[in-house]
């Protein structure tokens, strides 16, 4: 589900931060000058996140440190760990 926050900062400009959270995936957040805009790529968000074709997770959410360091003893150091 999606909630647009309307957000007027000191210098009076206006701008909307739009959070999609959908169980099953992370906090989606970004900001716009325009409300439509906002509308648009919440709708765009949750639709890719019932069809299963969002995978904005990036590679620190995914991974844990000791598996990278594992991965970087291999490529990087080439340490057998066996």
């Amino acid at each position: 589900m999606a909630t647009i926050e309307k957000r007027v900062d000191s210098t009076g400009c206006t701008t909307y931060r739009v959070k999609v959270r959908m169980k099953g995936y992370s906090q989606e957040t970004a900001s716009f000058q325009r409300r439509t805009d906002a509308k648009h790529w919440a709708s765009k968000i949750e639709s890719e996140m019932r069809e299963g074709r969002h995978f904005n997770k990036p590679e620190s959410k995914v991974r844990t440190l000791s598996e990278s360091i594992e991965r970087y003893q291999k490529e990087v150091l080439e340490i057998d760990l066996n």
